[in-house]
């Protein structure tokens, strides 16, 4: 017992432990997964606000043009950032599945089980994921993919994701790493050919987000991986202009489309807009590094980025609890405010909590199973 003890103890002194910089790390894409969480809030915060009376109409451009592409940066960064720890060092399968395992599913399983909680209290508290089953729900504890939302309706991302990574393991475990961009090309045009099916000869099929439109996004960020030594000569300020263009067409053409109904428009303006932006900010911090400029700590941005996923699994609960108090509050613009800013800030502070106290200490017993 006293051995378990020290053992827990350990594991926690380490998770609570200062963050430092590790080797070789970009914390640009850390900053970028700050930047994508802190987009879905805003979004999702707003959409709660109209809870508030007076509020009900309220839309802002943000929301309206742009607010609803945080996936879009998620998808990408997921691209380069899993083809950069899968191919810069050598794979191990074994490892490589530990970590992924328990960097995503604990916390997913954890969060979804808090919403079988208030399902199985009352069928309609899923928080706007539909009506479900036990079929669903199983299949969202299992995290597989769904043609409807989730139990934890966020996680419609997670699916994505993890069709992604499955990719990516096949592929590193029993083919050569370069053929990876020929497996990711081959994905993205069959998903437009079967977006071009859908729309034009009306024929449906299911396909576990094999074919998504999204796969476009994730091959952007893997080839940003594959090239990104070539693309280093660009230096930043043209990918940030290029980003600019590439956003604009997609604020001035683009549509959010349903949940798992995604649109070309949307896929590839904000898709090849996020892989500018990525590769400006990787390319910058490149630039600094070999200037000499050396990180020491973890800026609260990069802090917030490591907390994406907490916050991102966590912020619905958030919301719903205020989503049930703002009904109540008659309150003038400026206390309105107030009460919008304090849901902002409570979903920051429970993320962050989240990620200190459950998401590090599971992530360090992954660790410690991975080198046994």
């Amino acid at each position: 017992m006293t051995a378990i003890l020290r053992e827990f103890v350990g594991i926690y002194s380490r998770a609570l432990a200062t963050p430092v910089v590790h080797k070789g790390e970009l914390l640009s894409v850390q900053r970028l997964r700050g930047l994508a969480v802190l987009m879905v809030l805003v979004f999702h915060v707003e959409d709660i606000a109209r809870k508030l009376p007076g509020w009900e109409h309220v839309h802002t451009t943000y929301s309206a043009l742009v607010g609803y592409s945080a996936p879009d940066l998620f998808f990408v960064i997921s691209g380069f950032i899993m083809s950069y720890i899968t191919f810069t060092t050598r794979f191990e399968p074994r490892r490589w599945l530990l970590s992924r395992f328990f960097r995503i599913f604990p916390m997913y399983v954890f969060f979804t089980s808090l919403v079988l909680g208030l399902w199985l209290y009352n069928p309609a508290m899923t928080m706007g994921s539909g009506v479900h089953d036990w079929g669903s729900i199983a299949r969202s504890l299992l995290m597989l993919p769904q043609a409807g939302l989730p139990l934890l309706f966020v996680g419609w991302t997670v699916e994505h994701e993890l069709v992604f990574y499955a990719t990516v393991f096949l592929v590193a475990r029993f083919l050569p790493v370069q053929w990876l961009y020929g497996v990711m090309l081959t994905l993205s045009v069959l998903a437009l050919g079967k977006w071009l099916l859908q729309q034009h000869a009306g024929i449906q099929f299911w396909d576990f987000h094999i074919l998504s439109l999204y796969m476009i996004q994730f091959t952007i960020g893997a080839f940003i991986y594959r090239f990104w030594t070539q693309a280093q000569v660009l230096g930043w300020k043209l990918p940030l202009l290029l980003c600019a263009m590439f956003l604009g067409l997609g604020m001035r053409y683009a549509e959010s489309g349903l949940i798992n109904e995604e649109l070309p428009a949307r896929v590839l303006s904000f898709g090849f807009a996020y892989g500018m932006l990525l590769l400006a900010l990787l390319n910058l911090e490149k630039s600094q590094r070999d200037a000499g400029r050396q990180w020491k700590r973890r800026d609260w941005m990069v802090q917030f980025g490591d907390a994406s996923y907490s916050t991102y699994l966590s912020h619905p609960f958030v919301l719903a609890l205020f989503g049930k108090l703002y009904p109540h509050l008659h309150l003038s613009d400026g206390l309105a405010w107030v009460a919008i800013i304090l849901c902002g800030l409570t979903i920051v502070a429970v993320g962050m909590l989240t990620h200190i106290l459950l998401e590090k200490p599971v992530i360090e017993i992954g660790k410690r199973l991975s080198k046994a």
